[in-house]
């Protein structure tokens, strides 16, 4: 019975790659990426900004963080958001979370191929939170699906309600950068019964836009103690 309606799922709802979205040949036992995803995964390469991680041609650091005093200290992202913005978008609004372990896997595998050292520096993986509200409309924090795979394989300590979301606040899409800023204003607060004094807290999202959620997620890890955060975000919007 089990096995007739796992065959009805996927004819009803056949597995695509987890990039671009090409129907994939069921007998595929890895089901995630087409021939042409897998063969060149297009992940950030080459020179990225070592705040927010987007490409760049020079220097370490972009011209946008350069100008920005963002409360944590570093900062990384798998793809730019381009590549990843449907994806995303099917997981968050269209409650695609079977497409999560593939995301979840891409998001694993980037991090192990260029922050490795950051699994040793790290003491706690915390996530951006959803406001209770949504949170309970949309059934998920995408989120907290996406890092599964990188907490479980990596075995790095994960707390994913460590931050909560105040207020529930006009989503930041729908806003300009400065108007991102004020939205996010001081919403975040620390878990009172979690110590992260002299932590180091890897802070967990899906897109690093203009940066503002981040870094005020950062200023409450901050002022409950933390020693440290560093970001990553599974995409990063290259232009602003």
């Amino acid at each position: 019975m089990k096995q007739l309606k796992n065959m009805i799922l996927e004819f009803l709802f056949p597995p695509r790659c987890a990039i671009c979205g090409t129907v994939l040949d069921i007998t595929n036992a890895e089901r995630r990426l087409c021939p042409t995803c897998k063969a060149d995964i297009p992940f950030i390469k080459a020179e990225r900004c070592q705040i927010c991680g987007r490409h760049i041609t020079e220097d370490y650091i972009c011209q946008r963080c350069k100008t920005t005093d963002f409360a944590f200290t570093k900062g990384m992202a798998a793809f730019s958001y381009a590549v990843m913005q449907q994806p995303i978008a099917n997981l968050k609004f269209h409650g695609y979370q079977h497409d999560a372990e593939n995301l979840g896997s891409l998001f694993y595998e980037y991090f192990v191929e260029n922050q490795k050292d950051w699994i040793t520096w790290t003491d706690i993986v915390a996530i951006v939170p959803l406001h209770e509200k949504k949170q309970k409309r949309r059934g998920f924090n995408q989120v907290d699906l996406i890092c599964r795979e990188l907490v479980e394989k990596t075995n790095m300590q994960y707390i994913p309600d460590l931050l909560q979301r105040s207020v529930d606040t006009v989503p930041q899409s729908s806003l300009q950068a400065e108007q991102r800023r004020e939205n996010i204003r001081n919403v975040f607060v620390l878990n009172k019964n979690i110590d992260i004094t002299d932590k180091h807290i890897l802070l967990v999202d899906d897109i690093f836009t203009t940066g503002s959620t981040l870094h005020e997620c950062s200023k409450a890890l901050l002022r409950g103690g933390a020693a440290e955060v560093r970001v990553y975000c599974l995409a990063v919007v290259e232009k602003q």
